[in-house]
């Protein structure tokens, strides 16, 4: 079978977050389920500080996670 990448996790997670986003789900409450899945990698520490320190923030949406993907690819 196939296996995805990280990223390709994340890009499929993406979809499912801006559904959520629109039922007034907050987007700490999602993300801190993926802080650890770089762990181990090149980035990784960064990506779970941008994730925690902007998931969080009023308004957050995807965008968080798009930029924290720029720290791991």
């Amino acid at each position: 079978s196939e296996q995805l990448t990280r990223q390709q996790i994340i890009m499929n997670f993406i979809p499912y977050v801006e559904n959520e986003l629109k039922k007034g789900t907050r987007l700490h409450a999602m993300t801190r389920h993926i802080l650890g899945l770089f762990n181990g990698m090149p980035g990784a520490r960064k990506w779970r500080r941008h994730i925690s320190e902007n998931a969080t923030l009023h308004g957050a949406g995807i965008e968080v996670l798009k930029d924290a993907l720029g720290y791991v690819s």
